[in-house]
């Protein structure tokens, strides 16, 4: 049984955000953002919640289009139309380098499974435009580090990140690769200069622990089952379908329950919420979702948890109810559902503010109570 969002806590943005972060609307969430629109919003208001949930790209065709008594200034929607087609330049471009990184993987026959955006931006968005992407991402071996690192090398790439004052790449030192490496479940970033100015650097991640539980077994798992198919005409090796909305779950729960994350305000966003939404709908309208089999996986896989988190917030934040798909899990102690910091601190802690309040808080540093030994705080394009 689904949890309710009471409507009438949330403001006309709150409102807004949620109704438009979806790729179409139906009949009733169009009138809805119409009367939404009309009744009056802080636009600058709207724009920050949108960007702090990387969702800004994806509503704005809905706001421009629906705003009928043009309540939405122009100067705004030229903001806003700039950000949604410089978001797309920045994805061609993208997607440019990430075929050719897909031809070097395999040709050094590396195994890299590519992820999240770098497949539902074609396979689910399809217009380029609508989902922002920060970098492109990819799964691998734990024991593949080192030479996808030096693949990466011989591309061009250095380990380290952008500066915007200097509009120079800065890299970082062995000390904080090393701390890196021995913390985190995946490689710091590599960056190479894009020569684009929509894009100032691609950005490649390597995840090798889906679930910061160092024994790697799930990513073994989901490697081993990953087949070889033809994307960006090439031929790729990518998670079968239930193993890619397993993974997104994966991602969603680990960042919304881990320390670092909250540093980044970066532990609740609702672009993390959307991709499982439409990442489901594609699949369902593909004849790829089997609710009794996605559910004997993730049991393989030990993400009941991480399963059953998704879809209780999925389902509260856009009011659906997949939650009564998965009975199969038999999650009769959900007390996780409000708990944090285990890899960090090594037991769990309880949040203070309810789910919604930690949703649409710009900042939510303010709940934790003790900082973690190790701080891993990468800079975000």
């Amino acid at each position: 049984m689904r949890a309710v969002l009471d409507q009438s806590t949330l403001s006309n943005e709150e409102r807004l955000l949620l109704l438009g972060s979806r790729i179409q609307l139906n009949e009733k969430e169009e009138e809805l953002m119409r009367d939404l629109l009309k009744d009056g919003i802080d636009v600058p208001q709207l724009i920050g919640l949108a960007s702090r949930h990387k969702v800004l790209q994806l509503m704005t065709p809905h706001l421009i289009r629906l705003d009928d008594e043009k309540n939405i200034t122009t100067t705004y929607k030229f903001l806003l139309h700039y950000h949604y087609i410089g978001n797309r330049q920045k994805n061609i471009e993208r997607f440019k380098e990430l075929k050719r990184l897909l031809q070097t993987f395999r040709k050094a026959k590396l195994k890299a499974v590519p992820l999240k955006g770098a497949i539902l931006t074609p396979l689910v968005y399809k217009d380029y435009g609508l989902r922002m992407m920060s970098d492109l991402d990819f799964l691998i071996h734990p024991d593949d580090r080192k030479r996808a690192s030096s693949l990466l090398k011989e591309e061009g790439f250095i380990i380290g990140k952008y500066d915007w004052t200097t509009d120079q790449e800065i890299p970082i030192s062995r000390e904080e690769e090393m701390m890196w490496r021995m913390n985190a479940g995946n490689l710091y970033s590599h960056i190479k200069r894009s020569g684009e100015d929509f894009l100032k650097v691609h950005r490649v991640d390597f995840s090798y622990d889906v679930e910061l539980k160092k024994n790697y077994d799930a990513t073994n798992a989901l490697l081993d089952a990953a087949n070889e198919k033809s994307f960006l005409q090439t031929d790729t090796n990518m998670l079968e379908p239930l193993d890619f909305l397993i993974h997104l779950a994966f991602h969603l729960y680990k960042e919304a329950t881990n320390v670092q994350y909250v540093y980044l305000h970066a532990d609740l966003n609702l672009i993390k919420f959307c991709d499982v939404r439409e990442y489901v709908k594609f699949a369902e309208e593909q004849n790829q979702l089997d609710w009794h089999a996605l559910q004997a996986r993730a049991k393989e896989l030990g993400a009941e948890k991480a399963l059953f988190y998704t879809f209780t917030f999925v389902d509260l934040l856009y009011q659906t109810n997949y939650i009564d798909q998965l009975q199969q899990l038999d999650m009769s102690d959900q007390s996780f559902l409000e708990a944090y910091g285990e890899n960090d601190f090594g037991s769990s802690k309880m949040w203070k503010k309810s789910f919604v309040e930690r949703f649409f808080s710009l900042d939510n540093r303010d709940e934790l109570e003790e900082e973690p030994v190790v701080q891993l705080f990468p800079e975000r394009q």
